[in-house]
């Protein structure tokens, strides 16, 4: 899963805290920072500990406020493919590194590895080797991964298989309505310009109770881009119509990285045969589902 550029690196840079958590899913990050308090209570920790595919840290950041809760000193950094903006600048985290060759300064071992949808992201067969090596003897592995079964890859497919039609009635709908709205007004459309606002009439009455096309904003954003060319703002028009596709573009990106990774990981027996022919022992996986939130993924254990 080599790419030139990484589809999150732009996501990270834009100074997102966590990835499939935005402002409206509180009650999931609640869920999710408790579940890695649950996690780091059963454990016995060795350190350092090394978060893989950390982002802009979200999960150092859980792990720095539970060290502080406990009364604990954990060495806690994380690590990243993409190039990451922190908030927390006190945070211990580096971008542009992945973790299928990552490697403690002076050739120290890792007491453990924990990861929060980032371990399938990379080449998990190179990956999990390099994990193992890395990591001391009696050292683990907790990791929070993808699954099919799961809220987050459900939306992020139906949304995914929504983004070609959302594409084309942008450009073959919306466009031609914007350029007729600078040219001629709101009051003096060409028929052509009529046909194209029905057609995205239709289409917006087609989706509207589905959940992948609220979650894409495209009524909000179309209805922007149109009305200030209506009033003949065309800088305004021209940037919000830009920026909407980039946006979609972009999501577009990191959703197939998701699906890929996804895909990569399999079954839960197929992750297990990864793991083990890595040579990781005591390879448990668990789904892991919660209350009224649903299915988040499989929880992965195993040690050296």
């Amino acid at each position: 899963m080599k790419t030139t550029k990484n589809p999150w690196t732009e996501y990270w840079q834009r100074g997102a805290k966590a990835s499939f958590l935005d402002e409206k899913s509180r009650l999931q990050a609640y869920q999710m920072r408790k579940f890695w308090f649950e996690r780091f209570d059963e454990a016995e920790i060795k350190q350092p500990i090394v978060d893989i595919g950390t982002g802009n840290g979200i999960v150092v950041q859980w792990l720095a406020e539970f060290s502080e809760e406990k009364s604990k000193k954990l060495d806690v950094r994380g690590i990243d493919s993409a190039d990451i903006n922190p908030p927390n600048k006190e945070l211990k985290l580096l971008g542009n590194t992945p973790y299928e060759t990552f490697k403690l300064p002076s050739n120290k071992k890792v007491g453990m590895f924990v990861s929060n949808y980032g371990l399938e992201y990379g080449d998990m067969a190179e990956g999990l080797k390099n994990l193992h090596t890395q990591l001391k003897r009696g050292g683990s592995l907790i990791a929070l991964v993808h699954s099919e079964a799961s809220v987050v890859y459900k939306k992020s497919q139906a949304i995914y298989d929504l983004t070609p039609s959302v594409i084309k009635h942008l450009k073959k709908s919306v466009a031609p309505l914007q350029d007729a709205l600078l040219k001629h007004g709101p009051n003096n459309l060409p028929r052509s310009a009529l046909q194209a606002q029905q057609a995205l009439n239709q289409f917006a009455r087609k989706h509207e109770r589905t959940p992948a096309f609220h979650a894409m904003n495209f009524i909000p954003a179309t209805k922007h881009v149109l009305q200030a060319a209506a009033k003949g703002n065309e800088v305004e028009s021209r940037q919000v119509y830009a920026g909407y596709l980039d946006s979609i573009n972009a999501y577009k990106a990191r959703t197939q990285t998701l699906l890929q990774a996804a895909d990569q990981l399999g079954s839960m027996e197929e992750t297990k045969y990864l793991l083990e022919a890595a040579g990781f022992k005591n390879v448990v996986i668990q789904e892991v589902e919660f209350p009224e939130s649903g299915i988040f993924g499989n929880c992965i254990r195993a040690s050296k």
